[in-house]
């Protein structure tokens, strides 16, 4: 060792970057998809119980439009719509959909919601169409024209009339 230089802290440094950065490493993981790190295991969202959860969130905010909450109505809309989504389900986004048309209701603004449950309906008419629901694609329908949207009610329809019958899958 050259005259001058102390080392004599050096290994606890180096200890506690390395301790830092697997830190970092782990956090990382967690926040950024599932993975499996030395034990530590982030689960994906599809294999949680979404399809009972995003009802129970839905809940939440018919409680919060029944106490007349519109703020925490919204709040929780957004607990819900992400639970939605990640169950993978059109039930599910439709019903986000139609919350959120709830909420612009009971808040006095019908046109203010039109955005959020149009994209919640775009949601789920990308699902219905992926698992080839003709019901689904149907109801996706209907919602779209009962917030005024009579364009993508007719694109539905044509989707619907694409999309093969229980019969032709056979």
């Amino acid at each position: 060792m050259p005259e001058g230089e102390n080392w004599t802290g050096a290994f606890p440094a180096i200890c506690l970057g390395l301790g830092g950065l697997a830190a970092v490493a782990l956090l990382s993981a967690a926040a950024f998809g599932p993975a499996t790190i030395a034990g530590f295991t982030v689960r994906e969202s599809a294999s949680v119980n979404a399809e009972l959860s995003w009802k129970d969130y839905l809940d939440v905010v018919d409680e919060a439009l029944m106490r007349g909450d519109i703020s925490d109505a919204v709040r929780s809309w957004q607990d819900a719509y992400s639970v939605a989504l990640a169950s993978r389900r059109w039930e599910a986004l439709l019903a986000a959909g139609g919350v959120f048309v709830r909420i612009g209701d009971v808040s006095g603004r019908p046109d203010g919601a039109r955005p959020n449950a149009r994209y919640a309906y775009m949601a789920a008419l990308v699902q219905a169409a992926r698992q080839r629901s003709v019901d689904g694609v149907r109801a996706i329908g209907r919602a779209f024209a009962a917030i005024g949207d009579p364009e993508v009610a007719a694109y539905c329809e044509r989707i619907a009339a694409e999309l093969p019958t229980s019969l032709e899958r056979r």
